[in-house]
Formats: structure tokens, sequence, C-alpha cells
């Protein structure tokens, strides 16, 4: 792959000799297929989108869907489209050079994990609205995270793969049990639970050796998430998302199930997670956009920064919160990035996704009574899901499947692992744990052993 791709021809005139104002949105392909209605938003505001896809993005798929004239990314011209080999600002700058030159570029919208530095940068070298370069550059590195918000920390050190021994974790560590995490990557890959220094340098292979390890210690509690849009800021709209995790008797803490708005918690306790919230947004200077950090609750009611992201949620977290509150949270990245201020509403439904357990074995179906199936990584989009009524019955909306047929699916030991959720909703004032069991207990996943002989069809719940 080149550094960038250009079709060569020059920019069209959008509209009767005139360019229209733009908006460069840097993504991957499996990210932007659960924000498509950001082209939709874009043509309401009189602005014409211009993507930059990472590597992360297959060339043959990203090529595939835009051959697809029922696909979104078919209404793309090529010059409004780069796909770059690596995330460095340098190469960033190279791929949206031209467009900057030619165009009128009034934002810069990122709306992935790969890219929040180069594109934090890149908006406010620009002089235009985001996280600013400090936070995005805090956020894509935990201890950064630690050191800006140490009233939030865990207890924790840094680790050297190339020189650790268990006997120099003694002299430096003891607050174990405790958990060891890469410091840059993303999807849980690499976080791993340890009982003591003994257990560390076994792993120490799994990790590249100039990869900077994280060792904190363990934080018992539930876990949640608080969604953010920022203005200039200040806090527009918070919400708060309960995560369940595979933790309990795993070493691994891939992410299971998130319920929007959280169920069980106090007033007391929202405000606290709440204001921890804020004040590690105004310790790393988060300027504009959507935010999403994790923490820990635990029983005496301490809030615990787990991780930060200047950017939005993954998942279908984006998709609970319009169903729980019917906002638009793409049109609003949007508008955040364009320097105007969104509507925002407070929750009035409770939504849920939840992962499902696999059987073992390649993928070869995914069947569901009563609930529509979306295979969104083949498809690469993402179904609408539009809020419903506030009084309307409990709902499953969709499963989810985020693999591929043919894949061979294993154990959860990160998010990459999973293959199928469900999305559901419910009335706010209603238990949504019946509507979520009924919801997964009617869907099957069907598998093929690694010997073609051999066949198992499960169904999970």
């Amino acid at each position: 792959m080149t550094a960038y791709r250009d079709s060569g021809a020059p920019p069209a005139a959008d509209t009767a000799g005139t360019r229209r104002p733009t908006v460069v949105v840097i993504t991957d392909l499996i990210v932007l297929a659960k924000h498509l209605r950001l082209l939709d938003a874009a043509e309401r505001r009189g602005v014409t989108p211009l993507f930059v896809f990472g590597p992360e993005t297959p060339a043959d798929e990203l090529a595939r869907h835009r051959r697809d004239p029922r696909h979104p990314l078919s209404r793309l011209a090529d010059e409004g489209l780069r796909h770059v080999a690596d995330t460095s600002l340098e190469t960033l700058l190279r791929a949206v050079a031209p467009w900057l030159r030619e165009r009128p570029v009034r934002a810069v919208l990122n709306v992935g994990e790969v890219f929040v530095e180069a594109a934090g940068v890149l908006a406010q070298t620009l002089g235009l609205p985001g996280p600013g370069a400090h936070a995005a550059r805090v956020c894509r590195n935990k201890p950064l995270q630690r050191l800006a918000a140490p009233a939030l920390a865990p207890r924790w050190t840094l680790l050297d793969p190339a020189r650790t021994t268990a006997a120099g974790i003694r002299d430096a560590f003891s607050a174990f049990p405790a958990v060891l995490k890469p410091a840059s990557r993303m999807s849980s890959s690499g976080v791993r639970a340890v009982a003591g220094p003994d257990d560390i340098p076994p792993l120490l292979p799994d990790y590249g050796l100039e990869e900077l390890l994280l060792l904190e210690e363990r934080i018992a509690g539930r876990e949640f998430s608080v969604e953010t849009l920022v203005r200039d800021g200040a806090v527009l709209w918070a919400g708060i998302t309960a995560k369940d995790t595979n933790e309990s008797g795993t070493s691994f803490f891939t992410e299971t199930g998130h319920t929007s708005p959280a169920p069980d918690l106090t007033p007391a306790q929202e405000k606290l997670l709440l204001d921890a919230n804020t004040e590690f947004l105004r310790a790393v200077r988060f300027g504009t956009g959507m935010s999403h950090a994790e923490f820990r609750l635990t029983a005496e009611d301490r809030v615990v920064l787990m991780e930060a992201a200047a950017r939005p949620p993954g998942d279908a977290i984006t998709r609970l919160w319009r169903l729980a509150t019917g906002m638009d949270l793409d049109a609003a990245l949007l508008d955040l990035a364009l320097g105007t201020e969104p509507p925002t509403a407070p929750p009035r439904r409770r939504a849920r996704q939840v992962y499902l357990d696999h059987p073992r074995g390649h993928l070869t179906d995914v069947t569901a009574e009563d609930v529509p199936v979306h295979w969104v990584a083949e498809q690469g989009r993402w179904p609408d899901l539009p809020p419903l009524a506030e009084n309307a019955p409990a709902r499953g909306h969709a499963v989810l499947v985020s693999r591929h047929r043919g894949d061979l699916l294993g154990e959860l030991a990160d998010s990459q692992g999973r293959s199928v959720s469900v999305v559901l909703d419910a009335p706010l004032g209603t238990g949504i744990d019946a509507a979520a069991h009924d919801a997964t207990g009617r869907v099957t996943i069907h598998t093929a052993a690694p010997s073609p002989a051999a066949t198992t069809e499960e169904p999970v719940g």
C-alpha cells in the first residue's frame, strides 16, 4: 500500500461551479460502518464529507462497498477519498494537503481510535474545533492519563518487557492482585489479570520488546463508562453506561455487554461518576468533541479511572444512547466539529447490547427468531435502529454479527474475539433483564468444527 491513494482527478465542483464547505472525516471502515448517518447529516448541513481511511480498512472491502449502489459509500466521488497506509501525522498531512489547498475545509472529525492523536493535532493547527492536541495525546496513552489525573488513578508502575523479572517487580510494586496492560493498545488487547510477580514474566513474550507496559492494582467494583459531548471545555451532555465483562473466572477483561443508561445507581453514585469524568476532562484540557471514559466504582464508592478516549465510544454504545434518548449522536458529532451546539435530551428508555458466548469452530450462520440478523462486518454497515416511543414494549432490535462467515471462533481474550450481539431496549421504568434473556435465547450461532466432518449448532444466551 502506498502512503495514500489519489485518483489524480481534479476536485469536481459541487454546485454550479462552486465548491461547498467540506468536513474531513478520518476513520476506518469497521468504525464508519456504524456512523454512516454522517453522510446524511453532512448533506443536511450543506457540507461535503471527504474521507480518510486508515490501514485497518481492507482495500478490497472498501472497493466492494463503493461498487455496491445500495451502500452509502457508493455516493463518494474518487476525489473525496484517501486510503492511507499508516496513522502518522505525516501521512495524514500528505493525504489531506490537496484538499486543504483546493477546498474550504470547515471541520476535521475523527471517528476511531487509531487517528485520535494525528487528527487532534491537525484540527488544532487549522484552528478548527477538536479535543486539542494535548488531550488527544493523553487519551492515547494510559500512563499519561494516570499522571494527568492522579487522584483518579489506581496504584501503578511501568514495566520494560526486555528487562522485567519477578524479583524486580517485587521490589517496585506490591499492589497485588493486579492488571497488566499495554499502554497504547485498544479493545482490551493484551490486558491480563495477574495474582503476583511470578505470573508476569511468562506473559512478557506476548508483548513487543519496545512496548510500554502498565502494571496497576486490580480494582474490584462495577465498571461504567461516561460518554460526554463537550464544547470548548464545557460539558453539554453526559450519560453513564454500565459494562459487563468476562473477567469472572478468566484472566481476561473482554467487554460482553453495555446498558445505557446504567441501572441500579443512586443519585449520589451518579454524581460521583459524572464529577470524576468532568475532573478528568478538565485535567487533560479537553476542548470540543465526544469523549468516552471508563471507570470502576468500588463498594466504598471510590471512583477509579481505567482509561479514557477522545472519540466516540465503541461497540453499539452510540446506538444505545440513540434508542435511550432519541438523540442523533452522529449529527451531534458533526455539529460539534462544525462549531455549533447540538440538541441534547435526557434518557426516556433503557437500551442494552449483549455479546453472546459462541461455540468454538468456524462460523457458518447466525439465526434468530423475530429479530433481524445483520452481518455488519460483511455488509460494511450497521442497521439504523430508530428510537421507539417512550412507553413502547421492550423490543429486540437487531442481532449484529461482527465476524465473517468462515472465521474461526475461539476464546474471548479481547474484543476482536467476539462474534454476535443483540441490541434491545425497554421502557426506562421497567426491568430490562428479562427482555435481554428472552432476546438472547432466540439466537443460534452455527459453527463447523475445523474437521469438515463435524458440525455443531448450539443455541446461546
